[in-house]
């Protein structure tokens, strides 16, 4: 059987139990855990950091969690994997009783801790969490981590977000925002004071890139002479995957090049489509997704980012930490902070193929140093981000 927490919630059993003899240590990661985007990723290198530093840290995970996950992955023996609920969200619809089963569980959790930081991220868990810390008898302390801009990903069902966000952040401790865009989108678009609102990039694992991008890759386009472009991301329309075929099929007009797309998404079949039309589907590699980017980026000529939006753009700073030139668009979102402003690496506008091609063709002519790159990667380290996520929270319990 597996234990459980004072709540009644389920520790997976090859974790460690929660050390009760310092709950003003406590700390709690609350979000969606798919295994694959970026936002569980991030949580659990900042949770893992606060664990190695003598924090007791809860990663409350649902009924999406695969145990084989990164999150499984060195985990410290202060931290735990604490499933909330068996629950798992549909592939469409509301999701109704998956998000109640959440909050219920959520709510019961903190009813059995003591003082506790909780640490939510994503914008519907964010909501849950502002609720549930309410309602909660025990002493809370609540940041919320916003991942990506609001705006553009109202539409439908979605349009409610900005009023819950203007009514419900407001009871947060900090509001922490992954950029400088989504905290500016946060003060002048949601309502949110200045004071409330702080900018915490996302972490990278420098060293575990570093050791990743080592092994061996067998993808025979990698030992040819030919210069290898890639894109890494979901394919889904606010990625654009569409620019960056274009301006691929116009760079193969100047010079033999090859695309690696790593990835996989709803737009897939049309961007399949799209590449048959333009007669350059010999020329590109649809991979899938893969357990190791970082010996593709490592070994790749130049990566390329065509986003409409992001909330941060880590994908950036994982090409820069392996010493990847790369290109992206000036979206809203970090590619700016990131590069800062084009100076490590060259920025586009969004929506432009052309331009997108031109800064291609520029960048595999003449590539920077990878040196300077793996060193602009630096200021992204784990344990960097985790100083300043731990000084939001011990100022929160002050």
């Amino acid at each position: 059987m597996n234990a459980t927490t004072a709540s009644g919630a389920a520790v997976l059993p090859t974790m460690k139990g929660i050390s009760s003899d310092d709950a003003r240590q406590k700390v709690c990661f609350f979000g969606p855990q798919y295994g694959v985007g970026g936002a569980g990723h991030v949580c659990a290198n900042i949770g893992k950091e606060l664990g190695r530093r003598g924090y007791d840290v809860d990663f409350l995970v649902s009924g999406t969690y695969s145990r084989d996950s990164y999150l499984e992955e060195d985990l410290p023996h202060r931290c735990s994997v604490i499933r909330l609920t068996d629950a798992a969200p549909e592939e469409r619809g509301y999701n109704l009783r998956y998000y109640g089963s959440l909050f219920r569980s959520l709510l019961r959790y903190l009813n059995g801790e003591g003082q506790v930081s909780l640490l939510s991220n994503a914008t519907k868990y964010n909501i849950l969490s502002v609720w549930a810390s309410f309602l909660s008898g025990g002493s809370v302390n609540l940041f919320l981590i916003e991942h990506n801009m609001i705006g553009p990903r109202i539409d439908g069902a979605r349009r409610v977000l900005p009023p819950l966000v203007r009514t419900h952040y407001t009871f947060a401790d900090r509001v922490l925002g992954v950029s400088d865009d989504v905290t500016d989108e946060l003060t002048s678009d949601h309502g949110l004071s200045e004071e409330l609102c702080t900018t915490i990039q996302n972490p990278v694992d420098t060293d575990k890139i570093d050791e990743q991008a080592r092994e061996s890759l067998s993808h025979p386009w990698f030992s040819e002479d030919i210069p290898v472009v890639l894109g890494v991301g979901r394919f889904e329309e606010f990625k654009q995957f569409w620019m960056l075929l274009a301006a691929f099929e116009k760079l193969t007009r100047r010079i033999d090049a090859k695309l690696v797309l790593l990835g996989d998404g709803s737009r897939k079949q049309e961007l399949v489509q799209q590449a048959e039309a333009s007669g350059i589907e010999e020329d590109i590699d649809f991979v899938g997704l893969v357990s190791n980017p970082y010996k593709y980026m490592r070994r790749a000529n130049l990566l390329a980012h065509s986003s409409r939006y992001e909330g941060f753009g880590l994908v950036l700073v994982e090409a820069l930490a392996c010493g990847t030139p790369v290109v992206a668009t000036d979206c809203p979102g970090g590619p700016s902070d990131i590069l800062n402003d084009g100076e490590f690496g060259e920025l586009v506008d969004v929506g432009d193929p052309e331009g997108l091609a031109d800064a291609m063709a520029r960048t595999l002519e003449n590539p920077p140093d990878p040196d300077r790159l793996m060193e602009r990667a630096q200021h992204y380290r784990v344990d960097k981000v985790a100083d300043r996520y731990a000084e939001v929270i011990e100022r929160a319990r002050q």
